[in-house]
């Protein structure tokens, strides 16, 4: 029975010394802050000299994924060196509107420096329509997504495509995003005829009589 209670007391005491160089001790403190996978501004939220127990990687990664950029945040502490390091993943666009960038989640954000000028615009009443505008573009083939420079989305809710045509700019009236896999199959099919080698104009608003100018 005094062995137990002597093995109980020692636990305690052990923990307790544990608890207290962790969290109130001058060892392990942060040494070093690291920040991987951008270059764009973040506030230092992770101090130098902080208690490295009292940073929680969850609560940190979270205050950074709170900047609209950010598409995820992974925190990762080493108790030797005493380095936090925080690795960042940042969003990709895929089109552009209101010289903002929107990701295939539908997150809109400000791009770092000059707009790519492969990525579409999108021409859209609002933020809200231009979203949805990039659900329909995501559906679409990628050799017509990456052939795509304007989506316009009209007031009806109708699509109206501008795409480079090796070299020559084709308007493709898409209508509404209805029979999204039989318009593109059409409009591949349109393309490869000879007598649409000079095409401007496409209407597959009703794909199965579709009007060529």
């Amino acid at each position: 029975m005094k062995n137990k209670r002597l093995i109980a007391l020692a636990t305690v005491i052990i923990l307790g010394l544990a608890s207290y160089g962790l969290g109130w001790s001058t060892l392990f403190t942060v040494s070093s802050v690291e920040v991987k996978g951008t270059d764009q501004f973040l506030p230092q939220n992770v101090k130098i000299g902080e208690k490295l127990a009292r940073v929680e990687p969850r609560a940190v990664a979270s205050s950074y994924e709170k900047f609209a950029f950010v598409q995820d945040a992974q925190v990762s502490r080493n108790w030797i060196s005493g380095k936090v390091t925080i690795s960042i993943t940042t969003r990709t666009p895929v089109a552009i509107f209101n010289n903002q960038g929107i990701d295939e989640s539908g997150k809109a954000f400000v791009v770092k420096g000059n707009l790519p000028d492969t990525l579409p615009q999108i021409q859209a009443g609002n933020l809200e329509i231009a979203v949805t505008a990039v659900k329909f573009l995501t559906s679409l083939p990628d050799e017509m997504r990456s052939a795509l420079k304007i989506l316009k989305v009209r007031s009806t809710g109708a699509y109206v495509l501008e795409v480079d045509v090796e070299g020559r700019n084709v308007e493709v009236r898409w209508g509404f995003a209805t029979d999204n896999e039989l318009k593109a199959k059409v409009y591949k099919a349109l393309l490869t005829q000879p007598e649409n080698a000079k095409l401007k104009r496409m209407d597959l608003s009703a794909p199965h009589a579709p009007i060529v100018k």
